[in-house]
């Protein structure tokens, strides 16, 4: 005889089955870059559109063990507009977060989330950054400590960079669909 927990466990079991059948039947995409924010979604969507250099970001990402959620900060930082951080590690595949300060104008968000990918690209091709001390690690030799007043950040020229890249590639574009066409 099945008791109660026994029938509720076999019902997920069987669910999740189901639901990974139907998903892998119907090729389900399984992206690497998610939200469950409309906004961030449309910003990435947006943001790959307008920006080569982002889009490259995503294409790295989806080729690599790294899954990255998105989402806005809930408790934003005055000295920080972004931030990624490690979730979990499992063999296979690391989780990371980025959390960007949705207080920042719209050009100005898409190049801090080039930015944060850009760290994100970074973890990914460090197969050794799979805890907080192998990020640590990481960037103790590919950056420098920012100027945030907390003991565990770090930047990279790359990314600073890359942000920069991402707001001119989003400004020309975005100039360049508002000039009157002849």
């Amino acid at each position: 005889m099945m008791t109660r927990t026994t029938w509720t466990l076999a019902f997920f079991f069987v669910s999740l089955l189901t639901v990974h059948a139907r998903a892998a039947a119907a090729d389900v995409r399984d992206p690497h870059v998610r939200s469950i924010e409309p906004e961030m979604l449309d910003d990435l969507e947006r943001g790959a559109r307008l920006s080569p250099t982002l889009h490259r970001l995503v294409d790295r990402l989806e080729a690599s063990d790294v899954v990255v959620y998105l989402m806005f900060d809930r408790a934003p930082r005055p000295t920080a507009a972004g931030h990624v951080s490690l979730i979990a590690s499992v063999p296979g595949r690391r989780y990371l977060r980025i959390s960007i300060d949705r207080r920042h104008p719209d050009c100005q968000r898409l190049a801090i989330l080039g930015h944060e990918l850009q760290h994100a690209v970074e973890i990914a091709d460090a197969p050794g950054a799979t805890d907080q001390d192998g990020v640590a690690a990481l960037y103790r030799t590919i950056g420098f400590r920012s100027d945030t007043g907390r003991r565990d950040c770090f930047d990279s020229r790359l990314a600073i960079d890359t942000g920069i890249q991402v707001q001119r590639e989003i400004l020309a574009a975005t100039r360049a669909a508002e000039r009157p066409q002849p």
